[in-house]
């Protein structure tokens, strides 16, 4: 057990102070990016995604911090995250109710976070010995988190003034665009289109392949396609070796007459390259094969087309 000195408690409070502007503005943010999403995706924000999804939201963007802050982005992070993953087990009286929308989710959760902020900057010594842990789970992994809160006594979290601010929220901003996609994304699903199609070595080398996948995504941005190679030869010895290739796309049912593909838009600023490492968007959420193979919440289908 410790006990505060007088310039350690101002520190925390100007700490606490410039947290509750910073989350103040990614509420700001985060709701211009909810919209976004659902726009570009066709979808309503007409139920409530739950109390750990609103959660996730708001962990997954301080993590962002910790990912480029630095030991004030780790310490900040973790605080904010442990605080919020406190509200599975002792959930708030505000956030225990049926909300009607991702948004109102979303709204009401950052609400509480002010809530508890301005709490601890009230009486900073009551909470001084206090831990804070737990876990975020977004679309690269879980990853837990823990401080103590006399730990923000040893950083400077930047007002709004400072550049690092803004350097700061657009971290948390990016960070919270991608987990609200990562909620959404499973009201669609990814369809491998069958029988595939054989492409002889002898005309096509791998690189050919992958300049054609370039080009391919251009025209229909919501795939994403995959080759193996086969090693074959005729009775001649002839080398009649192959790429087979199949083709997938994220979207909705496909049918005889439609593969149901998610919309160009959509998919534009969904994803960040066409092939692998070719960047078509620096500022897209995610590798197009990050989605299509790593993605484990997106359900994947086989459709045959008869032909």
């Amino acid at each position: 057990m410790s006990s505060p000195t007088d310039e350690q408690i101002i520190c925390v409070k100007e700490n606490l102070r410039n947290l509750i502007d910073f989350n103040d503005e990614l509420y700001v943010q985060g709701q211009t990016k909810i919209l976004n999403a659902y726009a570009l995706l066709s979808i309503s924000d007409d139920h409530d995604p739950a109390l750990e999804i609103g959660l996730n939201i708001l962990k997954s963007a301080f993590l962002g911090i910790g990912d480029v802050g630095g030991p004030i982005g780790v310490i900040i992070s973790s605080f904010v995250c442990g605080l919020l993953d406190s509200y599975t087990t002792s959930t708030p009286v505000s956030l225990n109710a049926q909300m009607s929308s991702m948004l109102m989710r979303f709204q009401k959760t950052s609400e509480q976070l002010d809530v508890d902020f301005e709490m601890y900057y009230s009486n900073p010594v009551a909470y001084w010995n206090n831990t804070f842990s737990g876990s975020v789970t977004n679309a690269f992994g879980t990853y837990p988190v823990s401080c103590k809160f006399s730990d923000l006594s040893t950083i400077k979290f930047p007002p709004k003034t400072e550049p690092d601010f803004m350097n700061y929220l657009l971290k948390a901003q990016y960070a919270l665009d991608q987990q609200v996609w990562f909620t959404l994304l499973p009201n669609f699903k990814i369809t491998k289109f069958l029988p595939s199609s054989m492409y002889p070595c002898k005309t096509y080398s791998e690189q050919q392949m992958e300049s054609n996948a370039a080009g391919f995504y251009y025209t229909h941005p919501s795939y994403w396609n995959n080759w193996v190679y086969h090693h074959d030869t005729n009775r001649k010895g002839d080398d009649t070796s192959y790429f087979e290739y199949w083709q997938n796309s994220i979207g909705g049912d496909a049918g005889a007459f439609t593969d149901g593909h998610l919309n160009d838009s959509a998919c534009k600023y969904l994803f960040i390259d066409s092939y692998d490492n070719v960047v078509i968007n620096a500022n897209g959420l995610f590798n197009r094969s990050y989605v299509f193979n790593n993605m484990t919440n997106i359900n994947h289908v086989n459709h045959t087309y008869n032909h």
